[in-house]
């Protein structure tokens, strides 16, 4: 709002400065004084005035929004005429004061009724532009505000859909390690506890710091730790650049699912996961590797289809539109790596 003023105080300096140059060239064509003081006076109490009575004109539009109807076209006729008299009302009694000070001796005005209708054209001009340009304003931001709600609910609804997918994943994990070792599935349930806490304190936006997801991401990769204890080595890795990058809550959980469901080594049975955010060129960079079989060996799927990806991408898009990109590719190392690029 603060840079809103400014650009109006800006608007008004810029065309009261045109218009005194442009009066007092118009004198220096005739060959008469230009009369800068005077000159001054005139346009500067015109205009500033006019941006002083601004907050007013916007209460107004604000308590009668237009529209086409006669009442509505009626009010804002009378306020046409209101704004023109206390506009020219100020004009008359500012100059009538300040001519004096500055040593223009008394200010004529001529007379009073005739100049009030004479002043009303250009007067009825500001008037109608103000309107019109604080109607736009605000269909702007009611416009806006609806899209960002719409955003909002889409995320949400998106989040929500991984919510079950990560539960059924966690719990049959948890039921299969059952049979093998009961404490080491009850550390599972522990840290699927732990991980679920966090997610519950998330606050209510649908975007969270990159910081936030990384903690939720540590977590979740905690409970497979628990599971497949020291076949699984991972590492998460952010510049201090990207921390306070924000992003939508739980966007990666689908992406680390996948790596750990597809990253085990073939040969070892070793699950390698690495995830890095970094900040270059104007972006911030995240990625998510593994040293399993690669895109190519994941069936006949293309790699861009599943449900975790799938989702990111709707979710990505979402928010970041064309800004955003994600690729799935195999690794030079080996495995598969997905990359995510996101504004800064």
């Amino acid at each position: 709002m603060k840079r809103v003023r400014l650009y109006i105080f800006l608007y008004f300096t810029a065309a009261m400065t045109l218009d005194v140059v442009y009066r007092a060239l118009d004198k220096l064509v005739w060959n008469e004084p230009p009369e800068w003081r005077r000159r001054f006076l005139d346009q500067g109490t015109g205009f500033y005035l006019a941006m002083l009575l601004l907050p007013l004109l916007f209460r107004f539009a604000r308590r009668w929004p237009f529209r086409l109807s006669p009442s509505r076209v009626g009010i804002y006729a009378l306020g046409a005429v209101a704004y023109s008299v206390v506009h020219t009302s100020l004009m008359w009694g500012t100059r009538t004061i300040l001519s004096p000070l500055i040593s223009l001796g008394p200010y004529d005005y001529g007379a009073m009724p005739l100049r009030y209708f004479m002043e009303f054209p250009s007067q009825l001009i500001g008037y109608a532009m103000w309107i019109a340009a604080y109607s736009i304003y605000q269909n702007w931001l009611r416009t806006k505000d609806l899209e960002s709600q719409l955003i909002t609910a889409r995320l949400e609804n998106l989040s929500h859909q991984l919510q079950p997918h990560f539960l059924f994943n966690a719990l049959n994990a948890v039921s299969a390690t059952m049979y093998e070792d009961l404490g080491r599935a009850d550390r599972m349930l522990e840290r699927i506890c732990d991980f679920l806490r966090s997610a519950l304190r998330l606050p209510e936006s649908p975007m969270v710091s990159i910081t936030a997801e990384l903690a939720l991401a540590r977590q979740y990769l905690e409970v497979m730790k628990a599971r497949l204890e020291e076949r699984l080595i991972f590492e998460i890795d952010c510049d201090e650049c990207s921390a306070a990058a924000r992003v939508p809550a739980l966007v990666l959980q689908p992406l680390i699912e996948n790596a750990v469901e597809h990253g085990q080594d073939p040969e070892s049975g070793q699950l390698d996961i690495g995830i890095g955010v970094e900040s270059a060129g104007g972006c911030v960079k995240i990625t998510i590797r593994d040293h399993g079989r690669g895109v190519v060996s994941r069936g006949n799927r293309a790699p861009s289809e599943g449900h975790g990806l799938a989702n990111a991408r709707k979710r990505l898009a979402t928010v970041y539109g064309s800004q955003a990109a994600l690729s799935l590719s195999n690794h030079t190392g080996g495995g598969a790596i997905v990359e995510i690029q996101l504004p800064a």
